[in-house]
């Protein structure tokens, strides 16, 4: 579970940018929030903003991060040597994903200092019984610093996993014997120790950064198998779900080769005989078909998930149907959560969203991104704690992101790190 990331010198933004998913003290939808450590946690938080101004780039920054610790994972085989809690996941499907081209061209570019400043990520994440600190600074590619921290849910210390820095690497007692002499400069400590160690903690951490899954929408045919799979383990579940976002599909039937291999899904409608191939359902129907069983699977193991423009193509009603999907404990009893990007309007109120689940980014007077909440407004405004809709603020341009504005308000206060 992932309680707060921060990162700084990446894309567009320069200073520190920080999206904290802690549950802020304001009574809004309380029973939606996820219990871990005696802390409540935000099981959604959507970015708002116009086009070019940033919501992409938080999105990439922390999958940027995973791609920097598991690549060199996958590309050693390590799957296929770890124990079996680590080798069940979708080795395949993180290969195809995972790419660290273009990673030493991150940095800031309207600053031609910023070239020479370092990225910056700082992770804050809860696995089993422990709290974690991860925190990585490279340059070219290059790792400067690298640290990582645990704490026990019941304890108050915090013990130093590792500490990585210019002048050397420290390892805690339990990996003293570890040989990291000719570490290469560019692999992440963390991935060493992973490929070369089994210890508890390190890959507990592994774990979290595998079970971070992107959903994209563009290779639909890849998510078949795992539609195959809900529709196995429970179809009327399944079908239910689908019928509670006001979906008139009454059955779902896939369609194999000799070899196993599905070659097309079929879908009837309620009221007729006749089915439809896949490609011949709407757009909506489609994304909510190859996305929803990913969404169903990865809630079971409590997944973070990261959706550019998860609203595209997607009735508003719908969108909120697969958002009520994170926000109710009882669906998601495994507490699983959910970062995305959106420009939908109408789920923008406050029978959707807390305040501090709402998000925007956009570009200062500096050319420069900025992140921050619609709670980070209360102070100025005491009357948004009382607003039920927050679109018509929005595009009044009161919260400092909307596309139509130029007035930012307070970017004096906001932009200052």
């Amino acid at each position: 579970m992932i309680c707060e990331f921060s990162f700084s010198n990446f894309r567009s933004f320069k200073n520190e940018a920080v999206l904290d998913f802690s549950a802020r003290p304001i009574k809004e939808i309380e029973d939606s929030l996820i219990n871990a450590d005696k802390m409540l946690f935000l099981p959604v938080c959507v970015i708002y903003g116009p086009n070019g101004g940033g919501k992409s780039s938080v999105l990439m920054a922390l999958k940027t991060l995973q791609e920097i610790i598991i690549e060199p994972l996958l590309q050693m085989g390590f799957m296929k040597n770890k124990n079996e809690k680590l080798a069940s996941y979708p080795v395949e499907k993180l290969r195809k994903e995972i790419s660290r081209e273009g990673c030493s061209e991150m940095y800031y570019k309207w600053d031609r200092r910023s070239r020479n400043d370092a990225v910056v990520f700082r992770i804050l994440f809860v696995a089993k019984d422990k709290k974690y600190c991860y925190e990585v600074t490279f340059k070219d590619q290059c790792i400067i610093e690298e640290n990582l921290y645990t704490k026990n849910t019941c304890m108050e210390e915090i013990r130093v996993i590792f500490e990585r820095d210019y002048e050397g690497v420290y390892l805690c007692e339990d990996l003293r014997n570890m040989d990291v002499d000719k570490l290469n400069a560019n692999l992440p400590l963390i991935s060493y120790i992973a490929m070369f160690k089994d210890f508890e903690a390190v890959d507990d951490a592994i774990r979290f950064f595998m079970n971070m899954q992107v959903l994209g929408f563009d290779r639909p045919e890849q998510n078949w198998d795992i539609l195959a799979r809900v529709m196995e383990k429970n179809k009327k579940k399944f079908l239910n779900v689908i019928s509670s976002m006001g979906i008139d599909i009454a059955d779902v039937r896939m369609e194999y080769n000799s070899d196993g291999k599905i070659t097309e899904v079929y879908t009837k409608h309620y009221g007729t005989d006749n089915e439809l191939r896949m490609k011949e359902e709407s757009s909506g129907i489609r994304k909510i078909l190859n996305v929803l069983p990913v969404i169903l699977e990865g809630m079971r193991a409590g997944t973070l998930f990261i959706v550019d423009e998860l609203d595209a193509k997607i009735h508003p009603a719908l969108l909120q149907s697969m958002i009520s999907l994170f926000t109710d404990p009882v669906i998601n009893a495994a507490g699983a959560q959910m970062l995305f990007t959106s420009h939908d309007l109408i789920t923008m109120n406050s029978k959707v969203f807390r305040r501090d689940e709402i998000w925007f980014s956009a570009i200062n007077g500096y050319n420069e991104s900025v992140l921050y909440s619609l709670a980070d407004f209360e102070e100025e405004d005491e009357t948004i704690g009382s607003v039920i809709n927050y679109n018509k603020q929005y595009l009044e341009g009161r919260y400092g992101a909307d596309p139509y504005m130029k007035k930012i308000k307070n970017w004096e206060v906001l932009s200052c790190p």
